[in-house]
């Protein structure tokens, strides 16, 4: 009976110490140190903090990381220096009980922001050189340099600088760089590599070998080019009816008399008295249409006579004109001269002086 509560004692022991909520931290950018703890399953308790480092007082979580308002981790204030000494943390319950206590040692425990302002520069046209700045001092920071063309397998290296690299006769396809950074050794290393940086690229990228044939080419053409036309034609129409260049007139259907001629004459003279607009319902638009929409001035007109030649007088002399006008900018002139033939003009022109007898 001792032994079998001894065993059931044991057991649970071993399964509440199983169920404890287990502790990690991780010095962010060797700006702050971020520590969260997990439960097997859905996490229920909302537990307290607390944390010291070693040479310094314990302190109180002031900055909780919250997951439906259940607590879930802690932001503890970091400084310089402090990931070489040891971090003991613990956690309580609500009624004050501890639940767990670790110790932690953060010297490989960092991990940096990614590195930023990456830039690509080409140089005479046999390397390209990639630069970036980095969070921290770029004296203690390892950098890896990943790079890929058209979407292959990256390439990882390790540049010898602290924030430039250099790929020697590159290719022209389109390149493609990333960078991340860690805690070198001599500055006691970190074993957590930063995210990769956000990419930058070089190049153009690959033309698509699915090239048009030149039939579909110049079909394509030919269509944009009816299109085209088809437009302007358009345009211009609309140009020309707004400017009243053009009239639109629609004229009816003159009606088929067919073999009721004597009907349509009947009713052409009974009903519309002869009246051909009547008869075919012209609208006033269209009647509108054929009347010309401008006035000619009425211009004067001089006219001149040739007077007879008596037998007393030794020359011809022209009568005065019957209208005088001084209008000289008339539009048009209407011609009402009474200028005799050549047959008249040759009966009443009198002899020259050689003709005449002595």
């Amino acid at each position: 009976m001792t032994l079998l509560l001894f065993s059931l004692y044991f057991w649970n022991l071993i399964l509440l110490t199983s169920s404890n909520p287990s502790i990690k931290c991780l010095v962010i950018n060797l700006e702050y140190v971020n520590c969260t703890w997990s439960e097997q399953g859905v996490q229920m308790h909302n537990y307290t903090f607390e944390s010291m480092f070693s040479a310094y007082g314990k302190q109180i979580c002031s900055q909780y990381y919250q997951v439906n308002r259940v607590n879930v981790g802690c932001r503890i204030p970091y400084v310089e220096t402090q990931r070489f000494n040891d971090l003991e943390t613990w956690l309580y319950n609500k009624n004050g009980s501890l639940v767990t206590k670790q110790k932690h040692q953060l010297k490989e425990e960092v991990k940096l922001y990614p590195p930023y302002n990456l830039s690509v520069e080409a140089k005479k046209d046999t390397e390209l050189w990639l630069y970036w700045n980095v969070t921290q001092n770029k004296n203690c920071i390892d950098s890896q340099v990943r790079h890929r063309t058209e979407n292959t397998d990256w390439q990882t290296k390790e540049p010898r600088s602290m924030n430039q690299f250099s790929l020697p006769f590159p290719s022209k396809k389109r390149y493609e760089f990333q960078v991340r950074a860690r805690i070198m050794s001599s500055c006691g290393q970190s074993k957590y590599w930063s995210e990769w940086s956000m990419p930058v690229y070089w190049g153009h990228s690959k033309p698509n070998n699915k090239t048009e044939s030149p039939v579909s080419s110049s079909v394509t053409s030919l269509v944009l080019y009816a299109v085209g036309a088809t437009v302007m034609l358009v345009i211009l129409s609309c140009l020309l009816v707004h400017s009243e260049r053009l009239r639109i007139i629609l004229i009816p259907v003159v009606p088929n008399a067919g073999r009721n001629v004597s009907k349509y004459l009947a009713a052409f003279f009974d009903d519309y008295d002869g009246n051909v607009d009547k008869w075919l319902s012209i609208s006033k638009d269209l009647e509108k249409g054929f009347k010309p929409n401008f006035t000619e001035r009425a211009c004067p007109v001089r006219e001149y006579r040739i007077g007879s030649q008596s037998s007393s007088d030794s020359g011809s002399v022209l009568s005065m004109p019957t209208d005088m006008s001084s209008d000289y900018q008339c539009m048009s002139y209407s011609s009402a001269s009474t200028i005799p033939g050549p047959e008249e003009t040759s009966q009443n022109q009198p002899l020259s002086p050689a003709d005449n007898p002595v």
